[in-house]
């Protein structure tokens, strides 16, 4: 007996086939949906996937599913506070617009300079320390987000090399100059509020980013962009509770009191697992030369440390691994970093270590972006957050390798500088 039917077979799979095709655009409703995606149904995959809706304040509240996915992980890794939101997809979505980028340059280089538009603002970023790579990635993000405002007409930059003295001297020239909004990175913590607040009662708005949090955001200050660092803590201690179990690790930070080093530390200690102990807590400045140090000293003490956390994944990279050689240690260990450099991750690849673990965040030069974008919607009477928080994912560099193919070993892969422009500012 046959059971092959030509005609009820072909009805069989014309049915399947609708099915099918109802499925397939049902679940693409659902995904353009649960991404915010704006504007009409897309008729081919070419046209790129856009995320949030509407505008205000000169902004559009929209950003490309793409850009976000390079910079955050994932695109849905948004500040959950909706004007935040907004404040975020605007801030990051004018990185997909066209800018000068022979004058990026040029201005990164010199420290400041005129766009040539004829704008009547001036922007300042103004910093107690910019002599790493992460702030000179920052700085050109910061001109590069200045560049696509016509309204601006001159950009000023400001490091104090460290000087606390001077990175206050900074700040009231900038405000002398009557500049139209400041964004910095708050090094010496609380002691640049008096500053601060001057120039937040001078009418000019003062971002911070990489979670730069000072004493009185929304009111000495207008407010702090970055992740959550306390919740960076608790996410650090999460994979060291599981993966060193017991033992030593240690602390590396920035400079003695900065926001983003406390923040973590204070947060990663109480939720260690009594195991495991804390025999360090050392500053660095943010200076691979002085993480050699810092390492050396402690191994000399402590050459059993099982795990470590810090910020700078290249100053690991350039400053632990050299200290680990010298002293004729393995670098068997684990790594908890805020920054995904390329150099440490393409160390974490040469060196074929099994021994060796390493979860990463992504830098967060950005984020930069979006404290510019909060103080321009500040002059024109938008109402802003005292904290725009961005959602916190590390990742395990042996499932999301961070030795980006093409990127200096300077930089950082989600950082949303052209690569063109990139080896422009760090020629191999």
């Amino acid at each position: 007996m046959h059971v092959w039917k030509e005609p009820a077979a072909g009805r069989r799979r014309l049915t399947m086939a609708v099915l099918t095709l109802a499925l397939l655009a049902a679940a693409a409703v659902l995904v353009s949906s649960s991404l915010g995606s704006t504007g009409k149904k897309h008729a081919t995959s070419a046209k790129p996937v856009l995320v949030g809706k509407g505008g205000g304040y000169g902004e559009v509240y929209v950003a490309k599913a793409s850009t976000l996915r390079h910079t955050l992980f994932k695109a849905t890794l948004l500040p959950k506070n909706p004007t935040a939101r907004n404040i975020a997809l605007a801030g990051l979505g004018r990185a997909d617009r066209k800018v000068n980028y022979n004058l990026a340059l040029k201005c990164w280089k010199n420290n400041g300079c005129s766009t040539g538009t004829g704008g009547k603002l001036t922007v300042a970023y103004i910093e107690q320390f910019g002599e790493n790579v992460y702030r000179q990635m920052s700085r050109m993000e910061f001109i590069l987000q200045a560049l696509t405002y016509p309204s601006v007409g001159k950009i000023i930059y400001k490091s104090a090399h460290s000087d606390l003295t001077q990175g206050i001297a900074d700040f009231k020239a900038a405000i002398a100059q009557h500049v139209s909004l400041i964004v910095t990175y708050p090094d010496f913590g609380d002691a640049m509020l008096p500053v601060m607040k001057e120039a937040t009662d001078a009418g000019i708005p003062v971002a911070t980013y990489a979670w730069g949090y000072v004493t009185g955001p929304g009111t000495n200050y207008l407010t702090v962009v970055g992740e959550d660092t306390c919740a960076l803590g608790k996410t650090y201690a999460y994979v060291m509770n599981r993966d060193v179990k017991s033992g030593n690790i240690a602390f590396l930070g920035g400079f003695p009191g900065n926001p983003l080093s406390a923040g973590w530390q204070n947060c990663e200690r109480p939720a260690l697992n009594p195991n495991i102990h804390v025999v360090a807590t050392e500053p660095t400045n943010w200076d691979p030369s002085k993480v050699q140090q810092v390492v050396a000293g402690i191994l000399a003490k402590y050459p059993d440390i099982k795990g470590w956390s810090y910020e700078y994944g290249l100053g690991m990279a350039q400053g632990a691994v050299a200290a680990y050689k010298a002293a004729g240690i393995p670098f068997n260990t684990v790594l908890t970093l805020r920054t995904d450099d390329v150099g440490m991750g393409c160390t974490f690849d040469a060196m074929k270590n099994p021994n060796l673990k390493m979860f990463y965040y992504t830098s967060g030069n950005s984020q930069i972006r979006v404290a510019f974008t909060a103080a321009m919607m500040k002059l024109k009477g938008a109402k802003i957050p005292r904290t725009i928080v961005f959602p916190i994912q590390l990742q395990n560099q042996r499932v999301r390798d961070s030795c980006t193919k093409g990127y200096p070993q300077e930089a950082s892969g989600t950082s949303l500088i052209p690569l063109s422009l990139l080896h422009k500012m760090y020629p191999s």
